[in-house]
């Protein structure tokens, strides 16, 4: 049975006034079982996860606003049972409905999760701010709008989507039937990976280069843009790589 707060949690609230800005911190913990799912939707600031050895997630959002008033409708929403833990940032509406964006009362939330390095991140977007995950072995899914993704220390199946901003890829192991998506609009695409990968890959980008010569392949320049479609090793696992305005380069780590 899933519920806005479980036993456990731990909530440490701190307000303080620095340049006209309030700031509030709220920190969580939530038991969860191998290979529990997390999802977290965020606007307006970052996202840093990092995998670990332990059975918990573990999460601190420092939240700030420029007035108290909105600070106190800035909401972290959670919903967690053991194998799903969902986050989610509610900031408050103006009148006419839309967000209190651009104004000297906006907000953001800025997130740091350690999670169980098997866990699966079904849904981690942010808009406004940069997505980092380190040492997560399961699925990984990520989105921004502007801002960057980085993701290390990746062994499964990963997807990643960014608009207005770069994406980092870098493997501990590719092979077998995973599955790597990476697109990007206004934005490179660097996917580093180790020297006995598996894979078929196909890269496109529309105004950009492609590199691929640490493992002997070429692009062809076509009517518009450029493409590489080729095998490195067995060919096992399946690498889809799609940019707009941005190169796209795959390296040996």
């Amino acid at each position: 049975m899933r519920t806005g707060v479980v036993a456990g949690v731990a909530l440490l609230l701190i307000s303080t006034a620095v340049n006209a800005a309030v700031k509030e911190t709220e920190e969580m913990t939530f038991e969860v079982t191998p290979g529990a799912r997390i999802s977290l939707e965020n606007i307006n600031g970052d996202i840093r996860i990092t995998g670990g050895s332990t059975n918990e997630v573990q999460m601190t959002a420092y939240k700030k606003a420029g007035k108290q008033e909105y600070l106190d409708e800035l909401k972290i929403v959670v919903s967690a049972d053991p194998d799903y833990v969902r986050i989610e940032t509610r900031h408050p509406k103006s009148e006419g409905g839309w967000f209190k964006w651009g104004n000297d009362s906006s907000g953001s939330v800025s997130y740091v999760l350690e999670v169980p390095a098997d866990v699966d991140l079904d849904t981690i977007t942010t808009v406004n701010g940069d997505v980092e995950i380190t040492a997560v072995n399961g699925v990984v899914k990520g989105e921004t709008v502007n801002g960057s993704l980085k993701a290390i220390g990746l062994e499964g199946n990963v997807d990643l989507e960014t608009v207005n901003g770069s994406i980092v890829a870098e493997f501990d192991f590719l092979g077998g039937d995973q599955r790597v998506s990476a697109d990007a609009v206004n934005g490179k695409i660097i996917l580093r990976v180790p020297a006995d990968v598996s894979a078929r890959v196909n890269a496109e980008t529309v105004n950009g280069s492609i590199n691929a010569d640490d493992f002997g392949l070429e692009p062809e320049k076509g009517f518009v843009g450029r493409d590489l479609s080729g095998t490195i090793g067995s060919g096992d696992a399946k690498i889809s790589l799609d940019t707009v305005n941005g190169s796209i380069r795959i390296e040996q780590k």
